[in-house]
Formats: C-alpha cells, sequence, structure tokens
C-alpha cells in the first residue's frame, strides 16, 4: 500500500537551493566539461586551452550549472565535432 504525503514549494525550493545540490549538480558539470574537453584539437596549430567550462548558474529557485564554450574557437570546435552534445547524449 502506497503511502500519500504532501511537501510544500518551499521545502522544496530550499532542496533545490540547497548547498549539497549546488556541489552536485556543479559536479556533474565538471565532468561533462571534462569529458567534452578530451575530444583532440581540430585546428592547425593545435589549440592548447580548454574548449569548454563549467559555470555555476543557481538562482533563488534552482541549482544550475552551465557547461559554455571558452571562446570563437571552442565554437568552432564544438561545430566541427559535436563534443559537448556527444558528452552530454553519452551521459556524461
Amino acid at each position: 500500500m502506497a503511502a500519500k504525503f504532501s511537501v510544500s514549494p518551499a521545502t522544496i525550493r530550499k532542496l533545490m537551493t540547497s548547498p549539497n545540490v549546488k556541489a552536485e549538480v556543479h559536479e556533474r558539470a565538471l565532468r561533462l566539461a571534462a569529458q567534452a574537453n578530451e575530444v583532440p584539437s581540430t585546428t592547425s596549430p593545435e589549440f592548447d586551452g580548454l574548449y569548454y567550462e563549467a559555470v555555476e548558474a543557481s538562482d533563488e529557485k534552482r541549482a544550475r550549472s552551465r557547461v559554455k564554450t571558452t571562446g570563437p574557437r571552442a565554437v568552432n570546435h564544438e561545430a566541427r565535432t559535436q563534443a559537448l552534445l556527444r558528452a552530454a547524449s553519452s551521459g556524461g
């Protein structure tokens, strides 16, 4: 027999913005960026920097992190390799 319970929106908001949840979300974004950065450079001379970075972007409603490109070369790298898309599709 299933038990019923109710949780207030304020409680959900506290959970979704807690430091532990923020840390977990950001850790996942860091892993996703690292996986996407493993794809080798497609330009000559080879780019020796990172193409992707994780940025903490939480607000008052939920924990968020974004994985974004680091510049124009990274945008071209993503267009050619779909490294970030593939990393996200594989479960990061």
